[in-house]
């Protein structure tokens, strides 16, 4: 059956289902129930008797609430899950790197489960962000930088942080922390009796912490707290310190118990806040991007003389950057120069990370260019975070070549960067390239860490050896690694994937057995092999606990189930799952109800659009591809190609595809489709060549050509077949156009010369996405 069949044969019953009621009752997924990486299948599954699958009859999974808590032990099962994920299984692609990196609560990614655990080197190249975010400024500043990272991380231990010349402000430690010997005439005595003086006052500094920190958990802030906070003032005789207010606070998840706290301790006649405890508050609300509080507390910090250090600066750019305000961010680091305060290599980096991360590598590596110009030069630690960028913009030879360089230049690779170059050349199946990177790792000296076993399962897995992944995990066990979150769910992607439900449940359970909560990603990971099945009941039943742990579907969830949608093979299964999306609460499924009609110019529609990504401005750029790509295949198979080709124009302009339209010498533009459904790849195609033809009425200039990348499209099933490259063929053969395939590359269109401006400039390629 063509594409144009397909499509039609579906659009009836979408219309019908849509039509009832609201407008729009279901949203589109991202393209498909399955993730973003092609099925594979286990060839010793292949290898076995066929007959023994037909055969074998579907267990019905049931999924309740009570199935949790009698698996689960006592504390653990009544622990509620946090409806983010660590940092480490963020967007995107990212997995938790525990034996170097702090921790810290973060958005769930969006990103299916095994996915995140193929970001292996991000979030240990992303050190920068956790100490922006959680453990910078400490008290000592030079001996907290060397507690948090391995020598590996450090970018030069013996030059402390802050250097800000305007207010002339040096590092400097807590009183108590450190101080000069006074002048005796028996130093020994003198020693000693300083060594005894420190080890009380770090007893007398913790019980005051602990103390502080066990009313703080027992209360939501209000009078109540205030109340035994003054009891433990007035009967304990606890006077606080700017130093254990310090400690407090960054021990504080919840940002508005944590500004209740400071502004109680302002209130108290004998504390001051330093630039220290104002600082580690600013950091708290940028993490929950309370931007507003954020301005009001500088303001004050400056009115109270605090003046704002290099460290204070670096937490407000990464604050801004990880909720993509990028404006905002150099908005600060320009500020933070006017002010005298010199950026440093944590500058720098949060700089290049976030602006890579957004999809603007030319900015990123612009600003790697201006650190060296400051006389910062780049260290393992800055070559990882570049290296890193690169591959993730799909530039691995780029990224390979940097690599070398840096090995060239004697600057030797640590575990992370071995780690970050395994997992990009795994993700672009160059899995005999990401084998020999592994054996020259061990040769270095490098053991394999859980990041390590993670990529290697994955690498096993697309290869088709699940079994063998299964043997790397007790290989992981065996080597004293505790199996956490991630790698449990990344078992149950790799099973998922491979189509085989009953062994992603049975991971699943294995994995509430070890005491392990799963996270919205693995949930994730579960409902796509529900979905994949059609097990629409298994899916509903599975939300149900998920939304019982104290879980908020993400982005992903949402998408998953549009994509089921998109897919419904009946009325039936498109109204059960649009039941489904219904129950996730999500803003994206209110969007898609209240899509208007496209207007005669569509600028409603495209406000509509506007208006919603902007609410979702802070969600990873993956998962807002991925839920856009899910809106636009959705409404372009369901005969909304007016509102579909509005859509996508919008997304386009946000940068959400990054790599959809880009110049590759003058006049010679590549258009790539490759990451997208059908349905909204050749809405992008013919939305993107209208703008050619735009642009040509206006300049009376032309492509010299244009290259239309299909690869094989989102989620093929099966090796080298490209329901993306059909519907694009199609299109262009319908209204005519010149492009044509080269020789030994079916999936790349070539358009040039005469015979392509001539073409562009007829009046039907204005409209090709309504066809």
């Amino acid at each position: 059956m063509t594409p144009a069949k397909q499509i039609s044969k579906l659009s009836s019953s979408a219309r019908s289902f849509i039509l009832n009621g609201s407008r729009l009752s279901a949203a589109s997924g991202n393209s498909r129930a399955h993730t973003d990486d092609e099925p594979f299948v286990s060839r010793r599954q292949q290898l076995r008797n066929q007959a023994a699958h037909t055969g074998k009859t579907q267990s019905s999974i049931v999924l309740n609430p009570s199935v949790v808590a009698s698996i689960l032990p006592g504390e653990t099962s009544k622990k509620k899950v946090d409806d983010s994920a660590r940092s480490s299984q963020s967007s995107s692609h990212s997995v938790s790197y525990a034996s170097a990196v702090i921790k810290e609560e973060e958005e769930a990614s969006s990103a299916p489960f095994g996915d995140q655990i193929l970001r292996a080197g991000v979030k240990a190249v992303n050190i920068l962000s956790d100490l922006a975010n959680c453990k910078l400024p400490s008290f000592d500043r030079e001996s907290e930088v060397s507690g948090l990272l391995p020598k590996a991380f450090m970018v030069d231990p013996t030059r402390p942080i802050t250097s800000v010349k305007s207010s002339n402000v040096k590092a400097k430690a807590y009183p108590g922390s450190s101080s000069k010997e006074s002048k005796t005439r028996n130093p020994c005595r003198s020693f000693q009796g300083s060594k005894e003086a420190a080890r009380g006052q770090h007893c007398n500094t913790r019980h005051v912490v602990e103390n502080v920190c066990s009313v703080l958990k027992s209360f939501r802030w209000g009078p109540a707290a205030e109340e035994a906070l003054e009891k433990l003032r007035t009967e304990k005789r606890i006077v606080m310190s700017p130093r254990q207010a310090n400690q407090v606070l960054m021990q504080m998840n919840d940002y508005g118990k944590a500004l209740g706290f400071f502004y109680w301790l302002k209130r108290q006649p004998d504390f001051k806040h330093d630039d220290y405890t104002y600082t580690t508050m600013l950091g708290s609300l940028g993490r929950a991007k309370q931007f507003g509080a954020i301005n009001k507390l500088l303001n004050e910090m400056v009115r109270e003389g605090c003046q704002p250090t290099t460290v204070t600066y670096n937490r407000l750019i990464h604050s801004y950057g990880r909720a993509n305000y990028l404006k905002e961010a150099m908005n600060v680091f320009n500020q933070m120069q006017k002010s005298g305060c010199e950026p440093d290599r944590v500058t720098y980096c949060t700089l290049i990370d976030i602006h890579a991360k957004a999809g603007f590598l030319d900015i990123a590596m612009d600003i790697h260019q201006r650190m060296n110009a400051a006389g910062i030069e780049t260290d393992t630690f800055t070559y990882s975070l570049i290296i890193n960028c690169l591959g993730k913009a799909g530039r691995l030879p780029a990224a390979h070549k940097l690599f070398c360089e840096m090995v060239d230049k004697g600057c030797a690779p640590n575990l992370v960067t071995y780690n970050i170059m395994i997992d990009l050349h795994a993700k672009a199946r160059n899995y005999q390239s990401a084998l020999k990177l592994y054996r020259d790792m061990q040769s270095a000296g490098f053991k394999p860490d859980k990041v390590t076993y993670s990529i290697v399962m994955v690498v096993l897995g697309h290869c088709g050896y699940l079994e063998e992944a299964e043997g790397v995990f007790k290989k992981m066990e065996e080597e004293n690694w505790v199996p956490d979150e991630p790698v449990y769910g990344l078992l149950v992607d790799l099973w998922g994937k491979a189509g085989n439900v009953e062994k992603a449940w049975r991971w699943y359970q294995e994995m509430l057995r070890a005491g392990v909560l799963p996270n919205v990603p693995t949930f994730n990971s579960l409902l796509s092999s529900f979905l994949r099945v059609n097990k629409v009941t298994e899916a509903s039943e599975l939300l149900q606990n998920m939304l019982a742990l104290g879980l908020r579907p993400s982005l992903q969830t949402y998408t998953l189930l549009l994509s089921c949608c998109t897919d419904g093979r009946s009325k039936l299964d498109m109204g059960f799952c649009g039941q489904l999306m219904a129950r996730t609460g999500h803003p994206a499924h209110t969007f898609l109800l209240k899509m208007p009609s496209a207007g005669p110019d569509g600028q409603n529609v495209r406000n509509h659009a506007k208006s919603f990504l902007d609410l979702m401005h802070s969600e990873d750029r993956e998962s807002k591809r991925g839920l856009v790509d899910a809106v636009v295949d959705f409404l372009h198979k369901s005969g909304l190609k007016e509102e579909a080709g509005s859509v996508w124009e919008v997304a386009a302009q946000k940068n959400v595809f990054p790599d959809a339209l880009r110049e590759k010498s003058r006049s010679y533009w590549l258009i790539n489709l490759h990451v997208m459904s059908e349905g909204t790849a050749v809405t992008a195609l013919a939305r993107t060549l209208a703008w050619f033809r735009k642009q040509m009425l206006v300049s009376g200039c032309g492509p010299a050509r244009i290259d239309i990348v299909t690869g094989w499209g989102r989620r093929s099933r099966v090796t080298g077949s490209s329901m993306v490259r059909q519907a694009v063929e199609e299109l262009l053969s319908i209204f005519g156009s010149p492009f044509y395939t080269e020789s030994g590359n079916s999936g790349c269109f070539v358009g040039c010369g005469e015979a392509l401006n001539r073409w562009l400039l007829q009046s039907y390629v204005e409209r090709m996405h309504l066809l």
